[in-house]
């Protein structure tokens, strides 16, 4: 196989992934990143995490997971609290 074959692979992959995301996003009204820290959320105990915890997962930046979060909590999806301890630190909750 060569590289133009593998790229026309690669354009297609990319191509279902956008449609993919595009039907999440009108269905459910959430992007596909915003979904994955859903479903991560979904796995940990008692729903909850870091924001800290959310970046390392996801293998984003901190600005971005931010914007991710807060739309989501501005959505009603999550939930942001203190961590007791450590008031720099915040738990997001489903």
């Amino acid at each position: 196989m060569d590289y133009i074959e593998i790229l026309i692979k690669l354009r297609k992959i990319l191509r279902s992934i956008n449609l993919e995301s595009k039907r999440i996003e009108k269905q459910f009204g959430i992007s596909i990143p915003q979904l994955l820290i859903l479903q991560y959320l979904s796995k940990k105990a008692e729903y909850k995490a870091l924001g800290k915890e959310i970046k390392e997962y996801m293998n984003l930046n901190a600005s971005t997971i931010s914007g991710l979060l807060q739309r989501l909590e501005s959505k009603g999806w999550v939930a942001k609290l203190p961590k007791p301890e450590d008031k720099r630190a915040s738990f997001f909750t489903l």
